[in-house]
């Protein structure tokens, strides 16, 4: 579109600049009158109002759910949320939204947990008309609950393909709400809520600039449709005071003429997060109509309709909704990690340097001494290296049209799910085998790995085992990772051990364990018969430095040509084995250490 946009002659011409028109008259309101700002604030619905008689109202301002069952958005609440410490809330109408009623608290709250969810029992003031219509409208079952929080405050955590909220403080508003078309769940933005369906005056764009009569109210009807008049005057007045604003600040970029110049198209600002981008495609689920512009549609490179293995196949009702993905058996290395979050971008990290546990070489040269009365004590001292991991960054991109998000059910917790997981898949893989350039050092590749030849080429024998184990440093919490190859010649030691002297055998969950410590089955260890085909390991002696966990973004504007969205995934960390070699033990010829491998076949 550009960096300049004529709307003096498309004031009307489509809901894009009519919706637009009343974004811009809600951030005049908020700079002017005691509004909610809605792009702060984050609402969720929770259940209808019930009416208790003499202005009590009831109801679940928040129901929990499950990864099985989320809003719209993917989001679900449960009984472990943190809903913070107030008991209380103050209750308003419509999240402060109405020109009239405007941040009047219309009465109090009280907030206790059951089964089901957050109950809330409410005492309206019932001080004017205006209070009294909004109770008959709860006792005409035509209100619902709806919370509101901050968004700073608001956190999440994928669960299955959805995510749970894990931090919703309530207190800050309980709101009276017309019930929504989409009567789940649903935490998004309180700027997706107020822009509503322009066709009909039930769900009207918003209440910008007329008050709520009371018959209105009674009625359940927020605000009357604008005209084509109120809509065209409103975008004149609000692009006037923008244009305005940018000559004070950027004169030179102005140029005159006899139609209404926008700087910095409304389709071309970026979201400013996941969450909001997930705001904007649920109201447009809901209300098509009023779509946020940037979502509008304007040849592809990336997933389409047109080409089905590109994504054109899940579009149902042809097939059911959702998406099933291929579940590999990921994410069993990272969490055994030693995992340490930095602020910057590196952290250095001073260690002993020990390669030795015999007398004056523990710590790297302290030694102690027996003596006898007046006996003289010989001087020693430690000696120590330094690391410096320095984060190295893992990356996605994935491109989607415009339409295939907006037709496929699920498709953008599918994207936000899987493309994390791929990230995790070669960051586990780097600390499993990484050559440490541009990407963290793995454990077969360290300088401490312990590897010696096994006992016949192409498998994995007891003797082996019984040796890997006897090569490790004593202590620890250790876990066999293997190929899936090798469990076969596991399961032969098995079968064919006796029950007194058997060392593998299976526990009450069904995990095979060797010498105690879980054998555990991974993509990364090599096929039978090479090195890294089964690895003993103690994967508490790697650090692992993280900044964040994956950061997530999307824009309009890299394939903005060709209508597509694009999601940027991104993931920074670092690795390293915390043995720089392998240890002489205290007594002993053979070198032991945290990780230890079978050589190649010969």
């Amino acid at each position: 579109m550009g960096d300049e946009v004529k709307i003096g002659a498309m004031i009307s011409a489509t809901n894009k600049t009519k919706i637009q028109a009343a974004i811009d008259v809600l951030s005049e309101l908020i700079s002017t009158g005691g509004m909610i700002d809605p792009e702060k604030t984050i609402v969720t619905f929770g259940g209808e109002v019930k009416a208790l008689g003499e202005g009590k109202l009831g109801g679940y301002l928040v129901r929990f759910t499950t990864d099985r069952d989320p809003d719209l958005t993917g989001d679900f609440f449960t009984a472990s949320t943190n809903y913070g410490e107030h008991k209380s809330t103050p209750v308003m109408y419509q999240h402060g939204m109405d020109s009239k009623l405007k941040a009047r608290v219309i009465g109090s709250g009280t907030l206790t947990r059951d089964n089901v969810g957050v109950w809330i029992e409410a005492q309206l003031s019932m001080r004017d008309e205006y209070e009294k219509a909004i109770y008959e409208m709860a006792q005409a079952g035509k209100l619902g609950w709806s919370s509101g929080t901050a968004s700073h405050l608001v956190e999440r955590e994928p669960q299955g393909k959805s995510y749970r909220i894990t931090a919703w403080p309530l207190g800050l508003d309980a709101s009276l709400t017309p019930t929504p078309a989409e009567s789940r769940n649903s935490a998004v933005t309180l700027k997706s809520l107020i822009i509503g369906k322009p066709e009909e005056p039930d769900g009207a764009l918003d209440t910008a600039s007329k008050t709520i009569e009371p018959t209105l109210l009674k009625e359940g009807k927020v605000m009357p449709e604008f005209t084509e008049e109120q809509l065209e005057a409103f975008a004149t007045k609000a692009a006037t005071k923008a244009i305005e604003e940018y000559k004070r600040a950027e004169p030179a970029t102005v140029t005159a003429g006899a139609n209404v110049t926008v700087v910095k198209d409304a389709a071309d600002q970026p979201f400013k997060s996941m969450r909001e981008f997930y705001g904007a495609v649920k109201n447009s689920a809901m209300y098509p109509g009023s779509s946020d512009v940037r979502l509008l549609p304007l040849k592809a490179t990336g997933m389409s309709e047109g080409v089905p293995a590109d994504g054109g196949y899940l579009i149902p009702p042809s097939y059911a909704s959702g998406i099933l993905k291929n579940m590999w058996g990921g994410g069993q290395i990272l969490p055994r990690v030693s995992n340490d979050p930095v602020t910057g971008n590196s952290m250095t990290y001073n260690l002993v340097d020990e390669t030795s546990r015999v007398a004056g070489s523990r710590w790297g040269g302290i030694r102690g001494y027996w003596l006898s009365e007046g006996g003289t004590l010989t001087a020693s001292k430690p000696t120590f290296r330094q690391w410096e991991a320095k984060l190295k960054k893992l990356g996605a991109l994935v491109y989607a049209t415009d339409e295939q998000l907006e037709d496929t059910a699920n498709l953008e917790s599918f994207i936000t799910s899987t493309v994390p997981e791929e990230l995790r898949f070669l960051a586990e893989d780097a600390i499993f085998e990484g050559d440490g350039v541009g990407k963290p050092w793995g454990i077969i590749a360290a300088p401490a790995l312990v590897s010696f030849a096994r006992v016949d080429a192409n498998k994995v024998q007891h003797d082996d085992v019984m040796k890997m184990w006897a090569r490790r440093k004593v202590g620890g919490s250790y876990v066999w990772l293997v190929n899936q190859d090798v469990t076969p010649q596991l399961d032969q030691m098995y079968i064919t051990s006796g029950i007194e002297s058997r060392f593998v055998d299976y526990d009450a969950e069904g995990v095979l364990r060797m010498k105690g410590a879980p054998v555990i089955e991974t993509e990364y260890n090599a096929t039978l018969g090479t090195l890294g085909d089964i690895v003993l390991a103690d994967l508490n002696q790697y650090k692992l430095i993280t900044k964040g966990g994956v950061r997530a973004e999307s824009s309009i504007h890299v394939q903005f040509t060709t209508d597509e969205m694009t999601y940027r995934f991104i993931y920074r960390c670092d690795g390293h084995p915390l043995w720089a070699s392998a240890v002489t033990p205290f007594h002993g010829s053979n070198t032991v250490s945290p990780f230890v491998a079978l050589t190649a076949a010969s």
